[in-house]
């Protein structure tokens, strides 16, 4: 059984110096509006079941009637409430925000029943197409459908319920699904066909052989209804396609393939020619009669290559030497000031024997270097310390070993790293840690556990190392304890207070909040860390997790302390809460009081805060302002061109991209073409260094339109696959055309 969580919103009106009596018409007003307010949170009640599952929702049937009343009844709530004074027309304003919600779920829901209707329709449709055995009908109503499809998949990520998503999804699924299934790979080769075709007719070798080259292995791989007419299509367009080497790539040093636009019946290495002092010395044919090995004298490292086959030619490079791999010891330091620890960093080429080329060593503010390798760093017989940017050799066996302390000061050290350069290649090791060991008092500010070593006996809280002891009256929030008792419960995120002594006296120490392990933040399907900024494309948040079984989670508003809403834990460990959101928020999140104990009113300080929570579309723009794709010249073909996008709106937003992450083009003719990420050479890629999308364009065939091919400016239609850490879709909205392709 699913639990819906009701968040009420009440409104304070302050007292004032004195009550004057009302009169009677305006007390009439009240009643009648509240009464209206009344009738609006009713309508909001039988729209929210017309729309559920546990209700009347059927996944097919759009509630046209429920929605309709829950809109005037809202419309005439508020045309009433305009009338009242500020107070009390806030106080209905906090009364119409539930039916509101639902009027807003109940819109996604509706247009996802309309969507479906459609493809219902659209199946039909397709159905009938191949019965008529015409590929040309097929591929249209191909096209047509799965195009209502995927745009009814954008309609259901605004529908509220997994449960109701997947109902209204299943609903179509099945037929469409199926039905496209039956004839892709026909549609498929239709329009790989005649794409190349008109590659053919502009001179595009290289684009026709590719299409070509596809639309056969799909004939080879299945068995296709109509594969008589589609195989002398593509037939038709071998024969007619000049005899080239439409690419070549490199093996090894000594070897590369080349690929022609056409079957031949054989090859000699005379037929290719090189550059740059290259020699052909065998040429072996393949099966397919269309690649070609070609054995070369040595290739040079780092040499761009041009072949010349029967008046075309094709270019391939070869890498440039690179330095080796650097392996760091993995485990972070947590140690003391003026105690030594040791860091390994080893080097190795390629082949995996040891790198000795120089190192730069850059060593952090904080942290001297005492030794390399065993030799005590000195300056005429005297021990001088390394800081600073140096230059080391590795041993014999490839080994940086390096003996680090903190430097001269009383100041804890904290998470530094020291960074290596060897030749170009970069790595950072190991976090190092040099914490101050004092009789430091720890407080409800200062006590923050930051790092915690049961196995030693130890825990890390405002940058001071507090050693643990058997001698030590311990207490878990104010009741007595053991050592191991006090270990076990202590991780990070607690609070302890308490009398410590660093020395061998006995320390008090108080574990005064016991953060509960395993309380998750979640919103949009992704766990949260406790600093994560959030975005939402509605005006509320919905945020689930895990927490202790009967524990109070409780919902606070970071900027008036205010509590907004709270949920008790249930047996399964899971709670949600959902709060509305008009502008950027911060919301504090408390996981400790017990289901029989009071609430705090107002924020507890440790409340985990969360940084703003923002309403708003994940969206992108180009940097420049337009979208001239760079990297071809402007031969209207997007291969090899290269596109940048940046976040258009929210800071500390990035992209993340799936493994079959898709562009969709379409010019002005209608000409429609889906790069897909990995296919055909095409990237799409998030550059941490940049925080840009960046889009290499391969090939893919361009389907419908009047020409046969991309023309003129492009406009994105679709970007699948590109979300924000959060889950939200990349929108296309507001990109410009791609122009100079």
């Amino acid at each position: 059984m699913k639990k819906v969580i009701k968040i009420a919103a009440s409104t304070a009106v302050a007292a004032s110096a004195f009550v004057a009596a009302a009169p009677a018409n305006q007390a009439d007003a009240a009643t009648n509006v509240n009464q209206l307010a009344t009738d609006a949170q009713n309508a909001g009640t039988v729209l929210k079941w017309a729309i559920s599952v546990e209700g009347s929702a059927d996944y097919k049937t759009a509630p046209h009637a429920q929605y309709n009343a829950a809109k005037k009844a809202i419309a005439a709530a508020e045309a009433a409430a305009a009338k009242l004074s500020t107070s009390e027309k806030l106080n209905i304003d906090a009364k119409l925000v539930e039916p509101k919600l639902q009027v807003k779920r109940a819109q996604a829901y509706i247009d996802a029943i309309t969507s479906s209707e459609k493809i219902q329709d659209l199946t039909s449709g397709l159905d009938a197409a191949i019965k008529t055995n015409d590929i040309e009908k097929v591929e249209a109503a191909y096209h047509k459908a799965t195009a209502e499809y995927r745009k009814q998949a954008a309609l259901l990520d605004r529908v509220y319920g997994q449960s109701t998503r997947d109902g209204i999804r299943n609903e179509v699924k099945p037929a469409i699904e199926k039905l496209v299934a039956s004839v892709k790979n026909e549609v498929t080769v239709n329009m790989l066909a005649k794409a190349a075709a008109a590659d053919v007719k502009a001179g595009k070798t290289a684009d026709a052989s590719k299409k070509v080259a596809e639309a056969q292995a799909i004939l080879d791989a299945n068995v296709l209804t109509w594969e008589t007419s589609l195989q002398k299509s593509v037939d038709d367009v071998v024969t007619a396609l000049p005899l080239t080497v439409s690419s070549v790539a490199r093996v090894n040093d000594t070897t590369v393939v080349a690929y022609l636009s056409k079957p031949v019946s054989a090859v000699y290495a005379s037929d290719f020619t090189f550059d740059n002092g290259l020699v052909a010395t065998s040429a072996k044919l393949g099966t397919d009669n269309k690649t070609v090995t070609v054995t070369t004298t040595k290739q040079a490292e780092g040499k761009t290559y041009n072949v010349s086959f029967k008046g075309s030619s094709a270019s391939f490079s070869t890498a440039a030497a690179t330095p080796g791999n650097i392996a760091i010891s993995s485990d972070d330091i947590h140690s003391e000031l003026g105690r030594t620890e040791v860091v390994v960093a080893t080097f190795k080429k390629d082949d995996g024997t040891p790198n000795r080329l120089p190192v730069k060593v850059t060593i952090p503010t904080g942290v001297v270097v005492t030794s390399v390798n065993g030799q005590l760093l000195e300056v005429a017989g005297t021990p001088t310390p390394a800081t600073g940017v140096q230059n080391f050799t590795p041993n014999e066996s490839g080994q940086l070993i390096l003996v680090v302390t903190n430097a001269a000061s009383a100041t804890a050290v904290v998470e530094k790293v020291i960074d290596f350069d060897q030749n170009g290649e970069k790595e950072s090791s190991q976090k190092l840690n040099f914490y101050t060991v004092t009789d430091a008092q720890p407080n409800t500010t200062t006590g923050v556990v930051s790092y915690v070593d049961a196995a030693n006996n130890f825990f890390v809280a405002g940058n001071n190392k507090f050693k643990l002891k058997a001698i030590d009256t311990l207490q878990l929030e104010g009741s007595p304890t053991n050592l191991d008792a006090f270990k076990s419960k202590l991780s990070k995120g607690d609070i302890v207070t308490g009398d410590y002594k660093a020395g061998t006296a006995s320390s008090v120490l108080n574990l005064y909040y016991d953060k509960p392990a395993g309380f998750d933040l979640e919103v949009n399907e992704k766990v949260l860390t406790d600093t994560t900024a959030i975005r939402v494309d509605n005006d509320y948040a919905r945020f689930t997790g895990k927490g202790e079984v009967g524990k109070k989670v409780v919902v606070y508003n970071n900027a008036t302390n205010a509590k907004v809403g709270e949920t008790t834990v249930g047996s399964n460990g899971t709670w949600t809460v959902e709060v509305p959101v008009a502008a950027a928020s911060t919301f504090a999140f408390y996981h400790h009081t017990e289901a029989a104990q009071p609430v705090p009113a107002t924020k507890p300080a440790t409340a985990t805060t969360l940084r703003a929570v923002t309403p708003g579309e994940f969206t992108a723009s180009n940097n420049t302002g337009s979208f001239a794709a760079a990297g071809g010249s402007a031969d209207q073909s997007l291969n090899g061109d290269t596109l940048k996008l940046s976040v258009a709106t929210v800071a500390g937003d990035k992209f993340k991209v799936a493994s079959n992450a898709s562009i969709t083009l379409r010019d002005g003719d209608g000409s429609v073409v889906t790069l897909v990420n990995g296919q055909e050479n095409t990237k799409i890629a998030y550059n941490s260094s940049t925080g840009k999308l960046d889009i290499t364009f391969g090939y893919a065939a361009a389907v419908g339109g009047t020409t046969g091919g991309l023309q003129g400016g492009l406009s994105i239609t679709d970007i699948q696959g590109v979300t924000n850490d959060y889950g939200l879709k990349l929108k296309t909205k507001g990109l410009s055309n791609i122009a100079g392709y």
